[in-house]
């Protein structure tokens, strides 16, 4: 066989793949908060059992997540897309391989190995069949990654070959209706002609003045859309980076050129953007050299020196409130504050949602949901200028304004659906108009244009091969309509849209169909996925707790 994958194997198992590029390893939602920390009780941690593993033990889930992140790469050759993905697999591969070993399903011998690396989308060359250069550019980078723990590489090969095994026996034939397979054929080679009709919501300008009475009975039956939700009241402390500039030891002549190196392209760019615009475009540039930039790496060293020290003060500064038990606004609090001399700067209230629109840290402000009068202090944030820790003081309940505080808002919602419910007024007057004068002998373009719709023909197409920019709801809406007849208005975003079947063709399918064939051999393996994927779930639902369970389906 191919003995230099064996070579390889022997050489190179021993390490894995960690570049988890754009993945970071996260916590899963409904372990939130059981880790212990610097500044939480060590006492409020609580195992969580999921068939052998600690989902809150930070250990555990970063092995199985270097191995989620490596088979993930292996198998669809580019990194996990986000993070709902990433719980997903974890959870999955877990339960999988409980089952796995409950059932006794064998690793692979070696000769089976050689033939499993050569299925991994992550070792196809161009012609998308598998590569040696694509494999050992792989183990080369393996290789030469000195974080890498020993023995993952070949342990997720193995892994993955014992999990595709469940797979396979999970997902069984896939069970079908004969008369699925045949309306899937039938719908797809029915032929179409349709002719749309459009009227522009937006060019729809019927007059009317919304009254006082009709707002204020609006606004008392939609009051709840105009609630306020839960704000916080808060204060934040700034560790400005500026303040330890003078701590900053200078850096050494050797330090300087090596973080030259480590951001040349961004010291470059800095330069070149401060000269003056060369008059000959045509001109040659002159290569921008380390002592061209020497002052500013100095600078930036010394920059970065300095938001250390910052984040260094702001984490103190908070692990003293917790250490020393301060209570808020009491002399020992303001004591520490005056001696550190720091002072408190007031967050105007904000809800969750308004977070984000904040100059401020988004994850700063996010982080005070889960504060209270008890633990009233946020970890040390990133902000502008340096760090800062975030002061709790209180939440303001969710409210309804009055409606003259919402008043413009209130008007323009009215305005919009009194508008839409005209537009879906007029839309069932123009259908009526429509079948009578096609009743009375006109086309349906003929129709349409004296109403003052525009009317588009198009051509005759298959259902399974309708053009990508035809409407979606026209088709769909179609699909169920006989020829000769008219569709109501369907309203698609701001547009109203009447479709006309001037001919319909459903063809007789063969037993022996080539189409029927192949969408008999789709709707099984779809089949198949579904009922594999409804076991994974269930066995994941198991093995956590009832409340958590919940959580974790809702994420896959």
């Amino acid at each position: 066989m191919i003995s230099w994958i064996q070579n390889h194997l022997i050489r190179h198992g021993r390490w894995i793949f960690l570049t988890l590029l754009s993945v970071i390893i996260v916590a899963f939602v409904f372990t939130i908060g059981n880790t212990p920390g610097c500044t939480s009780d060590q006492s409020a941690y609580r195992e969580q059992n999921f068939y052998g593993y600690d989902l809150n033990s930070p250990h555990q889930m970063g092995i199985i997540g270097e191995k989620v992140s490596l088979s993930a790469i292996l198998n669809t050759g580019r990194p996990i897309q986000n993070e709902q993905q990433f719980q997903s697999q974890l959870t999955s591969r877990i339960a999988l391989l409980y089952l796995a070993e409950e059932i006794g399903v064998p690793a692979p011998d070696q000769k089976t190995l050689e033939g499993y690396i050569m299925t991994k989308a992550a070792f196809r060359g161009a012609d998308d069949q598998f590569s040696r250069d694509a494999y050992t550019s792989f183990v080369d980078n393996i290789e030469s990654n000195p974080r890498m723990p020993q023995g993952l590489f070949a342990v997720v090969l193995e892994e993955d070959y014992r999990i595709d095994q469940i797979g396979s026996a999970l997902s069984g034939p896939g069970y079908l209706l004969p008369s699925e397979a045949l309306a899937q054929t039938q719908r797809n080679e029915t032929s179409l002609k349709l002719t749309t009709a459009e009227i522009s919501f937006a060019a729809f300008t019927p007059e009317f003045t919304p009254t006082e009475e009709a707002l204020t009975a609006y606004y008392t039956a939609n009051n709840s859309r105009y609630q306020i939700a839960e704000r916080i009241q808060a204060s934040y402390i700034i560790f400005s980076a500026a303040n330890y500039v003078d701590q900053v030891v200078a850096a050494e002549e050797s330090d300087l050129r090596p973080h030259f190196i480590a951001n040349r392209a961004r010291f470059i760019a800095a330069y070149e953007a401060a000269q003056p615009k060369a008059e000959d475009a045509a001109a040659e540039t002159p290569a921008v050299s380390f002592e061209n930039v020497r002052d500013a790496v100095a600078a930036d060293l010394v920059t970065e020196a300095a938001q250390r020290l910052a984040n260094e003060a702001a984490q103190n500064f908070a692990y003293a409130l917790y250490r020393d038990n301060i209570e808020q606004d009491s002399a020992a609090f303001n004591k520490l504050l005056n001696e550190s001399g720091l002072t408190l700067t007031e967050i105007a209230a904000y809800t969750a949602e308004g977070a984000a629109r904040r100059a401020l840290s988004t994850e700063m402000l996010e982080s005070a949901f889960a504060l209270s009068k008890n633990r009233y202090f946020s970890d040390a944030y990133a902000i502008d200028g340096g760090f800062g820790v975030l002061i709790y003081t209180g939440r303001i309940a969710p409210e309804i304004p009055a409606f003259e505080t919402v008043a413009a808002v209130v008007t323009a919602d009215y305005i919009t659906e009194e508008k839409r419910r005209l537009f879906n007024e007029n839309g069932e007057r123009l259908e009526t108009e429509l079948k009578a004068k096609i009743a009375e002998g006109s086309t349906f373009v003929e129709a349409a244009e004296a109403l003052g719709l525009k009317a588009t023909e198009n051509e005759a197409f298959k259902i399974g091969e309708a053009p990508r920019t035809f409407n979606q709801a026209a088709l769909q809406k179609a699909q169920s309509m006989q020829a000769g007849e008219i569709s109501p208005m369907l309203t698609s975003g701001p547009i109203g849209t009447f479709v006309y079947v001037e001919e319909k063709s459903v063809p007789e399918i063969s037993s022996d169909d080539e189409k029927l064939v192949q969408a008999r051999s789709f709707l099984q393996r779809y089949a198949s996925y579904v009922s594999s994927n409804a076991l994974v779930n269930e066995l994941v639902a198991r093995g956590i707790s009832e409340d958590a369970a919940a959580e974790v389906l809702d994420e896959q």
